[in-house]
């Protein structure tokens, strides 16, 4: 059987999931409250992008692509992010829909579907946070790409690492000795 190497990936997810929390809530508080907050998404992701490369950096990924195209990867999200804030007609949510787009294609260069999946969440749900301008659905949309970027984060950490297990408080020996059961002393008063 031949196993699979996941990469270290599910840190940038999960960074990613609490940039998409926190920038709900700063736009739900301080904001109009549609969900979208381009300078706040901005800063995040350049911050998020940052701690994600060390963390890569330190805890290499499988790097299957050639290196450059990662860092054209990396160029052309911070360049998109940057000019999609500053477009008024995507209302905020521009970063957004090139963060999924990033996603997808860093998960066309790891080979993994679950990261392609995720990003085409992420991507999905930043067009429809343009489209739409209501102060719940942009709230909502926040909060599901958070719940996608945290269960993917989860799924490859479990991919990666395995699930735990639960510790035994007995005796290894006790395993396999079993008592039978007496019907009759069971209906004893």
């Amino acid at each position: 059987m031949k196993t699979r190497h996941i990469g270290n990936n599910w840190v940038p997810l999960l960074g990613l999931s609490f940039l998409f929390l926190v920038s709900g809530a700063i736009s739900m508080v301080a904001e109009r409250g549609n969900g979208a907050d381009a300078r706040f998404l901005v800063l995040g992701s350049l911050v998020v992008g940052a701690v994600s490369a060390a963390w890569l950096w330190r805890n290499p990924s499988w790097w299957l692509a050639p290196r450059n195209h990662y860092l054209y990867l990396a160029g052309g999200t911070a360049l998109g992010i940057i000019l999609t804030a500053l477009m008024p007609f995507l209302h905020g949510a521009g970063p957004w829909l090139v963060i999924g787009a990033a996603i997808i294609v860093y998960g066309r260069f790891e080979q993994l579907r679950l990261l392609m999946t995720v990003g085409g969440a992420v991507a999905f749900a930043g067009f429809l946070a343009i489209l739409i301008h209501a102060d719940v659905w942009g709230g909502a949309l926040h909060l599901l790409t958070t719940g996608v970027l945290a269960f993917g984060a989860n799924r490859l950490y479990v991919l990666r690492h395995g699930r735990r297990r639960e510790s035994q408080d007995s005796d290894p020996g006790f395993i396999g000795s079993f008592e039978e059961f007496d019907p009759e002393e069971a209906l004893r008063p």
